[in-house]
């Protein structure tokens, strides 16, 4: 997959060895955080018809996050980093992904203008595959109603994708998103048909947890990212594609003073130095919430009760 990561500021008009001459493209729009299983459904009949048509699957994103631009005032936190949207963009066959510089001078476009001087001058569209949520423009007037009326007469055809439901409601990334806040990553982890992750470099901790017979891998979850509430999760855990079970504490280590949010991850029936790095952690089932203890030896019975939790809960999963 190419990846083209900046536009030039004069109209963000894309590198010119981009598309070759005849090139063909399906386009798709949209911030896809998460890549949910209504995002996977979009995508893939994207990618199903580009291949059809002897055509590029290409997909518009944008950063920083549009609510970002237009409410600096409230903190967005991300489903996922760019480097995993990208992988899972990749899996699923998508041969461009174009990521359009968010500004409030582009939020302020009418439809007419970002459909035909952006979409239909920058790319070398032939069509557009579209949430049927989508909206785009100035005071978000835009809409699919638009495309449909603006792009066939350019020779661009619109197919617009209705959302997937889940128990009486729409799947969307907000939805995702309060499930992780809620501490629910199994319900998150069905939606997104993956477990929820936090992947970063494993750093060198104070290795109270192999003092007490509980060697711990150390990440400080990246920032801009949802993270769920602090307690103990059976998760799962990725380094240099081998996979160990485990039990997660996210939080601040309350026992032994507060500090920075760090997750805490004891690997089953490991030893060894994995330092410097890169873990992916898996959240499978939320097991309880933060608490304090007296001292070490109550501490070191709790983790031990949540080892064995985990590895029954970790056991019992298909495949």
């Amino acid at each position: 997959m190419k990846i083209i990561e900046r536009f030039s500021d004069e109209g963000f008009s894309p590198p010119g060895n981009t598309y070759p001459p005849g090139t063909r493209t399906f386009l798709s729009i949209g911030n896809f955080d998460g890549i949910h299983k209504g995002h996977q459904q979009l995508l893939k009949r994207l990618v199903t018809l580009a291949r059809e048509n002897q055509a590029l699957a290409t997909v518009i994103t944008f950063s920083p996050h549009p609510l970002e631009v237009l409410f600096p005032e409230k903190p967005f936190l991300r489903i996922m980093d760019p480097s995993h949207k990208e992988k899972i963009l990749e899996s699923i066959g998508v041969d461009i992904l174009t990521v359009v510089p968010f500004t409030k001078e582009l939020s302020k476009m009418n439809p007419d203008e970002f459909t035909k001087n952006f979409l239909n001058r920058l790319f070398p569209l032939v069509g557009l595959i579209i949430g049927e949520n989508f909206r785009f423009g100035h005071e978000r007037a835009g809409s699919v109603s638009d495309f449909k009326r603006l792009l066939p007469p350019l020779g661009v055809s619109v197919e617009v994708i209705p959302p997937i439901m889940e128990n009486g409601s729409r799947i969307s990334s907000s939805r995702i998103r309060d499930l992780i806040r809620a501490g629910d990553v199994r319900e998150a982890g069905k939606l997104l048909t993956r477990p929820f992750q936090i992947e970063g470099p494993i750093i060198d901790g104070e290795r109270r947890g192999r003092r007490i017979g509980f060697p711990t891998i150390n990440i400080l979850p990246p920032q801009g990212r949802i993270l769920p509430p602090n307690g103990v999760y059976a998760t799962v855990t990725r380094i240099q594609d081998k996979i160990y079970p485990g039990v997660s504490y996210i939080g601040s280590r309350p026992t032994f003073g507060q500090g920075q949010i760090i997750l805490e991850t004891h690997l089953f029936d490991f030893e060894g130095d994995l330092y410097g790095l890169m873990a992916e952690v898996s959240f499978i089932e939320h097991l309880r919430g933060e608490k304090s203890f007296s001292g070490p030896q109550e501490l070191i019975n709790s983790i031990r009760q949540d080892s064995e939790q985990s590895r029954k809960l970790l056991n019992e999963l298909p495949g």
